[in-house]
């Protein structure tokens, strides 16, 4: 029997100051559009990760070592979602001026427009890449300007370069806007299935300081079933990580925080819950052996 614990992996608790990585859960619910469950995103990832084997066979290391602090979860606030986004803020500001690499655990993808916003407040040159199946270039969603629908849209609305891969529904209004606005660049899904997308992908992406938001609704549903709002024509593991490798490695590129959101388990532990355990793993592992 594993002996299930409430930090990430399961690993004893670390000091913040010996950490060179915190996990923040953001378990935030309230403009889902399809099925919910996304509050329990957070926690199913923790039960999940405790299966997680340690030991990494392709980096040859366990990169737990670097130091994963497990903080406590942000503190909700459902009275207002602009006041959730000014709070998520606030809580990852006190992480980011550390200069630890943040990773926001959601929760809807509302959570990244307070998380990219602490990041701009110190690295106001930050870049954003989301992997996402939806643009989330809407002004409004279902009467709210700050619906998961929404969220690339606010940060760009920052001054923040957003960088869109994986899209693959999206409405004429979004269209539109990306029409006209030159501070956001999409790949859609259809373009990606075009020979070698993770290097297509890699090459127009500039030289700079990244913050990565992870929609896991950008894997394919047959691999990753347990979100609110599947779609079709996903990208499965191996290709995923191929692309995540080429692009974190890059000596013109730094990743100061990443967050994975919208996982929506209808099961305490599902598969779906330990596959992106293991892309949150597998991204600390390529952060800190390159640090190395």
């Amino acid at each position: 029997m594993v002996d299930i614990q409430h930090n990430f992996l399961g690993i004893p608790d670390t000091p913040l100051k010996k950490a060179d990585f915190a996990l923040l859960p953001i378990p935030f619910e309230a403009t889902t559009s399809c099925l919910t469950g996304t509050k329990n995103g957070p926690s199913s990832i923790i039960y999940a990760s405790n299966y997680v084997e340690l030991y990494d066979e392709e980096f040859g290391c366990e990169p737990y070592t670097c130091g994963i602090k497990t903080l406590l979860p942000v503190k909700l606030n459902y009275k207002s979602l602009k006041r959730m986004v000014s709070d998520i803020e606030k809580t990852a500001s006190l992480y980011v001026k550390q200069q630890k690499v943040l990773i926001g655990l959601g929760g809807e993808h509302t959570v990244s427009l307070g998380l990219v916003k602490a990041y701009m407040k110190h690295l106001p040159d930050i870049k954003v890449l989301t992997l996402d199946a939806h643009s989330d270039m809407r002004d409004e969603y279902q009467g709210t300007a700050f619906s998961h629908a929404c969220v690339a849209r606010r940060i760009s609305e920052l001054g923040c370069p957003v960088f869109s891969a994986g899209v693959r529904s999206i409405s004429k209004n979004e269209t539109d806007f990306l029409n006209e606005n030159k501070n956001v660049k999409v790949l859609f899904a259809h373009q990606m299935q075009k020979g070698k997308w993770a290097d297509t992908l890699n090459k127009i992406l500039p030289s700079g300081t990244y913050y990565l938001s992870f929609d896991v609704d950008f894997l394919d549903p047959s691999i990753m079933p347990d979100t609110g709002t599947p779609e079709p024509g996903g990208f499965l593991w191996y290709e995923t990580i191929d692309f995540l490798k080429m692009f974190i490695n890059r000596k013109d590129i730094t990743i100061a925080g990443f967050d994975v959101v919208e996982l929506s388990p209808q099961k305490f532990f599902t598969p779906s819950s330990f596959l992106a355990a293991k892309l949150i793993y597998k991204i600390i592992g390529l952060i800190s052996v390159k640090q190395q």
